[in-house]
């Protein structure tokens, strides 16, 4: 139920009065009007373009946009529409207009104006926003939700971080992205399954078990070196110690980990062997390379185990950090339930077409689709590559009967893209329903300095730490504030401050004060809740009272303007706000329109003829029903970007 659909329907009506019968008919079926909002409220509440759309005037014959606009704006003023053609509540509207049959634009426009170059400029009629107005409230907690004609069944993959150490601020805000990206489809009757993938196999967990046996070893007393680069190149300083490699897992959360699983198992380890290791660590010269000379089939073993605990541990880790930041998963998909169950290699048949031998290794022809180079599937010694097992993963999706895959990834998989795509495509799914996500940078500043972070050198800003400092409300809120492809900087000074300069604070409190309003009010009229005044909401007398008092754009340059206007018209567009937000993944759209309407009842309030106390009563229901629909607006709004609308502050 879209405001911009009724603009849409009159004047695409009106479009085919230009028709000339059947000449244009088939290409008028196709065609898509162009219609935004209007840059500023001003001009109007939208602006069609397509008058300067040079397809459309060609179809036309009308070959000049400032001709075409004017004859337009015409046909519009004598177009009508059947109330059944208009795609809202048909009881409601109905109601709104008297059981009219037929609509006729001066039901629905208040203005229509063209402006240079061919801008058809509009303003609804206030019954139109009343209509909205009234579908608010009687909506409630609902309101704003919607549902498209074909829903998807989609799986939405997002965090996904590899269960080797903690989740840090990057994985945060790609939580908030997906999570509140999986709302915003929910709202407008999507099916959205939200999947975390494991990465629990491969060189990555290798390297997190030696990690683990060397800091092992450490508490035996057996000393360790780490490296340094210098000029590029990965250095051991010469001293006595067992090299801990360079790409291994260096954090101190390494030591809390080891600890953790000592408190539930013993290692055990021969005092002879562990005697061997260290009498070997004195040697000043050793090099990564050498650590094979001690990993034998034990330690390799003892490896294996640790690797497996500290995934479980790190795994248990991510979800208690992300069910406090609100965000759950239907399911968490391990990688290595793939290679158990041989669905890996078994892949390799249905991309067979695109499959070739070269040097020993199993490479796909991802250039067929578009890659820079053809990609190794599988190795000269036989191991396949993560590439293979995330085709292997994205079958497992297209077999589960998903019809739309979504991810969101990281900006360091950007040049992964091109060929999962090839793949996703080779195994038969169509390439329009795989979309991937990249989520930019997040960087930390404080008074106004980025804070450095390192997962390897320890120096690791944790999700965790982050929440213990910023309430959940205000990081979601921050975490969404800018799109995808945006580098984010949260600034945590701003992030702590909890006056209205903090942008969810700004919106929150709208929420508030709207409350603090009615209680006032209910209290003087001894009404003893707001659900008790508004459960009694009488359609007839607001549309009786309503009359009474002037909802118009004509005074939108005058000072006497008092925003009521504004409020109805944001009211109304709410719906519409959700629904681009979410098919076009832009949860900080939501979050900007939100911010506007706090802005839009600031002003609103900040007026003497405003105030609900002291001002009469039809008036001040009048102007109550518009705060009550404002406050669903930023409740509805809020929830759906995981964050909450406060009562008080």
């Amino acid at each position: 139920m879209f405001l911009k659909l009724v603009v849409e329907k009159f004047f695409f009506k009106a479009l085919y009065q230009f028709s000339n019968g059947d000449r244009n008919s088939e290409f008028l079926k196709n065609y898509a009007l162009r219609i935004e909002l209007a840059r500023e409220e001003t001009f109007g509440d939208y602006a069609v373009l397509s008058a300067m759309d040079k397809t459309l005037r060609n179809a036309l014959q009308i070959y000049n946009p400032k001709e075409l606009a004017k004859k337009w704006i015409q046909n519009v003023h004598f177009t009508t529409l059947e109330i059944e053609e208009i795609p809202l509540d048909q009881d409601l509207l109905s109601f709104i207009f008297k059981q009219k049959k037929t609509l006729s634009s001066e039901d629905v426009f208040e203005s229509i104006q063209y402006a240079d170059p061919g801008f058809i400029n509009v303003f609804l009629n206030k019954n139109i926003l009343f209509f909205f107005l009234l579908l608010s409230i009687t909506k409630n907690d609902q309101y704003g939700r919607s549902r498209i004609q074909n829903p998807r069944n989609i799986i939405f993959e997002f965090v996904s971080a590899n269960p080797t150490g903690p989740l840090n601020i990057v994985s945060a805000r790609a939580a908030a992205l997906g999570d509140s990206c999986c709302n915003l489809l929910q709202a407008i009757g999507e099916s959205v399954y939200r999947e975390y993938y494991v990465n629990d196999y491969g060189n990555q967990i290798d390297l997190l078990g030696i990690s683990l046996l060397l800091r092992f070893l450490e508490k035996k007393q057996i000393p360790l070196k780490f490296s340094f680069k210098e000029n590029g190149k990965i250095i051991y300083p010469k001293q006595i110690g067992i090299p801990f490699p360079s790409e291994a897992y260096h954090g101190n959360y390494i030591i809390e980990v080891l600890e953790f699983i000592l408190n539930k198992k013993t290692i055990e380890i021969s005092d002879k062997k562990l005697n061997d290791i260290k009498v070997f660590s004195l040697n000043t010269n050793l090099k990564e390379e050498d650590l094979e000379l001690i990993l034998d089939e034990d330690l390799k073993k003892i490896s294996e185990d640790l690797a497996k605990q500290a995934v479980d541990y790190f795994l248990n880790l991510h979800r208690e950090d992300l069910s406090q930041f609100r965000v759950q998963f239907d399911n968490f998909f391990k990688e290595s339930s793939l290679h158990q169950n041989n669905k890996v290699k078994d892949v390799i048949s249905k991309i067979q077409p695109y499959v070739y031998t070269k040097d020993n290794k199993l490479y796909f022809r991802s250039t067929e689709f578009g890659d820079s180079e053809d990609r190794v599937l599988v190795r000269d010694n036989g191991k396949p590559t993560y590439f293979l097992a995330d085709i292997a993963y994205h079958n497992s999706k297209i077999e589960r009967n998903f019809n739309t895959i979504i991810n969101i990834w990281g900006p360091d998989h950007h040049g992964y893209i091109q060929r999962l795509k090839g793949a996703v495509e080779s195994l038969g799914f169509p390439k329009e329903n795989f979309q991937i996500l990249i989520a930019q940078q997040v960087t930390l500043l404080e008074d106004g300095k980025p804070i450095t972070m390192s997962k390897r050198t320890g120096k690791i800003i944790q999700m965790k730490e982050l929440l213990e400092e910023i309430p959940i409300d205000v990081a979601r809120y921050f975490f969404i504030l800018r799109s995808f492809d945006a580098h984010l900087e949260f600034d945590l000074n701003q992030a702590k401050d909890t006056s209205d300069k903090n942008p969810y604070y700004y919106v929150a409190y709208a929420h508030a004060r709207i409350h603090s309003i009615f209680k006032k009010y209910f209290l003087e009229k001894s009404i003893s809740s707001i659900e008790e005044f508004f459960t009694k909401f009488d359609f007839e007398f607001f549309l009786k009272i309503s009359q009474e008092f002037e909802i118009t754009c004509k005074d939108r340059n005058l000072e006497t303007y008092n925003f009521r206007r504004s409020l109805l018209l944001d009211i109304a567009r709410f719906t519409e706000e959700i629904y681009e937000s979410a098919i076009h993944f832009q949860p900080h759209r939501l979050a900007n329109f939100l911010y506007k309407l706090a802005n839009d009842f600031a002003k609103f309030y900040s007026l003497k003829q405003n105030k609900i106390i002291g001002i009469e009563q039809k008036e001040a229901i009048f102007l109550l029903y518009i705060l009550y629909a404002v406050k669903i607006c930023l409740s509805n709004g809020l929830r759906l970007l995981g964050a909450n609308a406060p009562e008080q502050l």
